[in-house]
């Protein structure tokens, strides 16, 4: 019960006893006096009537008498009058049955009002002729002590209204501080910490808000405290200080993790970048020259054609600079190097130093998986590069580039694939602690392509390219809701692209979807790659709050791999985090990796988000895993895709 309520009931007992206590006077004083009247009045009327029949009973006229005595009986007074004679013969007497009109017959037991008489002797001088006797009717007296209640009873029912009113208002304003600082708990679950600017004047409730805004501020600096150094030792480990692009270790391993995830077999592309003569260029213009060099050049790379949604770039040498670049079509990423190439060289530092000689490396593969050697391809090509000039481009090529299909032929496949709705999907499902107990089943996209089943990552770039991202993901999702063989499976996580959620379209679509079959979005998680953050936050956190709204839930893949990203976690609705398979890899020898998941684990845990791992590989991975506390995860080595099913 709330406090609201009991301080009301509480009044509301207080009103009840003070106006039961009013009514109960007021009537037993009324009782009292109308008692008393009524015992004056009978005696009165006993003494005038003896007065008034003393010549008649001289006389021993009982006609007269009768006739007086029906004279003060008439009137409706009295219930009983009698005359007794001086032997106590009753001579006349009248009398009526206690019938009381308009007043309940519990309240007439309740007041229980006596009946009082009054007596008289009849005498003629000296002599007694008898003795009159007159009891007064209590009807009247029962009616007016039936109205002073009904009067006290409104009387207390308007002040009752009155008060509560009263009482409602004030209370309103009394514990609305109340409800500040619950509105600031419930808004700290949501990891949000607001402070209450308005103190009341009422002192102790003043000292409970300035203790709450302390708190919260409190909260809010651990917060703060606990996500900065995450971050500083996030970046110390995986980030290179100079260039602030990935280090070699961070680099291999989100490359590796790409070659062994979904996307692996998709096509890529790998651009190696060599500075030379960068020791001469230290000796003569200092070593801060030279940090500052390789600065420039990371800018160029990070904001070049090749930094595209999904790249990876890093420095894996002191001279070397490394991109590994999404692209699915070779003729494309040999237009973007080159551009590359071009605005490399135009870096003031080739133009003040002839000591500095720079050679570019590149080679694409249609399909880019453990067993091909796509590193040493364009490691290969970096040589021929550095045997032609000081400044020179080489591209190696490979049996696949001829393979690989152009730009304006997936257009036509992805064209015909929606049209004909040549998808599919296989599941993954994601497991709780035990390892037994599923509690999501990860859909992953199928494109049925000439007999052959193409994987997410080989067709879904093009599609974000040619804007059909969104008919993709829609296609996916009414899939999913039609298949009855998952009407009893857990939640669905299904992946869908950053463009669907910036698509007013889609969002229209997905409102209007989702709002008939709420049953099938309680189970829905949609899950974005972390990336997406960095593109539009203001839409993501929209999106969350409108698939929340629906029932369905919002998750981010990839996490960890694109940077700082934890100051969202404030603010954007999530259901659960996915930890990127580069930090998964190996962690249970990697004393930095397990340092990140635990660090992300607490401050997951603090915003009420759930922490998961993907690409579990083998045993040694998940009890390291398990022993950090996660909450769950998925991997080959818990249980590898499939295209059905089975609870």
């Amino acid at each position: 019960m709330t406090l609201y309520r009991q301080l009301i009931l509480a009044i509301t007992f207080l009103i009840v006893c003070l106006m039961a206590g009013n009514v109960f006077v007021s009537v037993i004083n009324a009782r009292g006096y109308m008692f008393d009247q009524m015992d004056v009045h009978a005696q009165d009327t006993a003494t005038s009537l003896g007065l008034t029949i003393s010549h008649a009973a001289q006389q021993k006229d009982e006609v007269q008498i009768r006739s007086f005595v029906d004279v003060v009986f008439d009137r409706g007074y009295y219930r009983h009058i009698v005359y007794k004679s001086i032997k106590g013969d009753i001579t006349v007497e009248s009398q009526l049955p206690i019938n009381i009109e308009g007043v309940p017959e519990w309240f007439v037991r309740l007041i229980d009002l006596p009946e009082p008489q009054g007596q008289a002797e009849v005498v003629s001088g000296w002599f007694r002729l008898g003795e009159v006797t007159v009891v007064t009717h209590p009807g009247y007296a029962y009616r007016d002590l039936w109205r002073v209640f009904i009067e006290q009873l409104w009387l207390f029912l308007l002040t009752a209204v009155l008060s509560y009113a009263l009482a409602g208002l004030g209370l309103y304003y009394l514990l609305r501080p109340l409800r500040e600082v619950e509105e600031q708990a419930e808004a700290i679950c949501r990891r949000e910490f607001p402070v209450q600017k308005s103190l009341p004047r009422t002192r102790e409730l003043r000292r409970m808000v300035t203790a709450m805004n302390r708190m919260v501020q409190k909260l809010q600096s651990v917060f703060q405290e606990q996500v900065e150094l995450t971050e500083t030792l996030h970046r110390q480990a995986y980030v290179d200080s100079v260039t602030q692009l990935s280090n070699r270790r961070d680099f291999d391993a989100r490359f590796d993790a790409y070659i062994k995830s979904e996307k692996g077999g998709s096509p890529g592309m790998m651009v190696l970048i060599n500075l030379g003569g960068l020791s001469q260029f230290n000796a003569s213009l200092g070593r801060e020259a030279g940090d500052q060099c390789l600065r420039d050049l990371a800018k160029v790379l990070s904001e070049s054609p090749v930094a595209v949604e999904g790249a990876i770039l890093g420095r894996r040498s002191g001279t070397d600079l490394a991109a590994f670049v999404p692209v699915a079509d070779p003729q494309e990423g040999r237009a973007m190097t080159e551009q590359l190439f071009g605005q490399l060289q135009s870096v003031q530092w080739f133009h003040e130093s002839e000591a500095l000689t720079l050679h570019v490396g590149c080679a694409f593969e249609a399909s880019v998986t453990r067993d091909n050697q796509l590193l040493e391809q364009s490691d290969l090509a970096l040589r021929q590069a550095q045997t032609q000039s000081t400044r020179a481009l080489a591209w190696h090529q490979s049996d696949q580039q001829d393979s690989a299909r152009a730009a304006a032929e997936w257009r036509e496949v992805l064209l015909s694939a929606i049209n004909d709705r040549r998808f599919t999907y296989f599941v993954q499902p994601i497991f709780e602690r035990d390892g037994q107990t599923v509690s999501q089943l990860e859909v992953l996209c199928r494109l049925q392509d000439d007999g052959q089943l193409l994987n997410a990552g080989v067709f879904l770039p093009m599609a974000e390219r040619f804007g059909m991202a969104a008919a993709v993901d829609q296609l996916m999702i009414e899939m999913l809701a039609d298949d009855a063989s998952l009407s009893e499976a857990p939640k669905l996580c299904v992946n869908i692209s950053p463009s669907s959620i910036a698509d007013d379209g889609f969002n229209s679509w997905l409102q209007e979807f989702l709002g008939a079959r709420l049953d099938f979005a309680r189970r829905l998680v949609l899950e974005l790659p972390e990336y997406a953050l960095s593109l539009s936050e203001e839409s993501v956190r929209g999106f969350g709050q409108k698939v929340s709204a629906l029932g369905a839930h919002l998750s981010l893949d990839h996490f960890g791999a694109g940077g700082s990203v934890f100051y969202y976690l404030q603010s954007i609705p999530l259901y659960a985090l996915k930890v990127d398979r580069c930090f998964i890899q190996g962690v249970d020898g990697n004393a930095d990796n397990r340092f990140f998941v635990k660090s992300l684990l607490q401050i997951a845990h603090s915003c009420d988000v759930n922490l998961l791992v993907e690409g579990v590989e083998n045993d040694a991975e998940w009890q390291a895993l398990l022993d950090l506390g996660i909450d769950g995860g998925q991997g080959y080595f818990l249980a590898k895709p499939a295209q059905s099913w089975q609870s």
